[in-house]
C-alpha cells in the first residue's frame, strides 16, 4: 500500500481534517479511491485509518500522497478549535482501531 514508506508529512496529525479537492476526477484505484470517496465530506486522518482498517501510519502516508498530488485539501486547524462532535467522532474511530 505504501511502497515500503513509513514516514508521512509532519503536517498530517491524527486530527488533521482532509477533503477531496472539488476538481478531483475521482479515478483512483484501491485505497486511494476509497479515501477520495470517503473524503467528499471532511474526515480526520484517524477516521480514514479506521474506515480503511489500516494503521494510522499507513493512513498518513496514503493521505500524504493524495495531498501532494493535489487530490485532497488539508483543513489546517488548531486541535483546541475542533468542534466537540468532530473530536468525539475521532476518539471513537481511534478506539475502534
Amino acid at each position: 500500500m505504501t511502497g515500503g514508506r513509513v514516514h508521512a508529512s509532519d503536517q498530517l496529525r491524527v486530527e488533521t481534517m482532509v477533503q477531496t479537492a472539488p476538481n478531483d476526477p475521482g479515478d483512483a484505484a484501491f485505497e486511494a479511491g476509497r479515501i477520495l470517496e470517503l473524503c467528499r465530506e471532511p474526515h480526520s486522518v484517524a477516521e480514514i485509518a479506521a474506515a480503511l482498517d489500516v494503521p494510522l501510519g499507513v493512513a498518513r502516508v496514503l493521505v500524504g500522497d493524495l495531498v501532494q498530488a493535489d487530490r485532497l485539501i488539508v483543513h489546517h486547524n488548531d486541535p483546541v478549535d475542533i468542534e466537540l462532535s468532530v473530536l468525539t467522532r475521532m476518539i471513537e474511530r481511534v478506539r475502534s482501531l
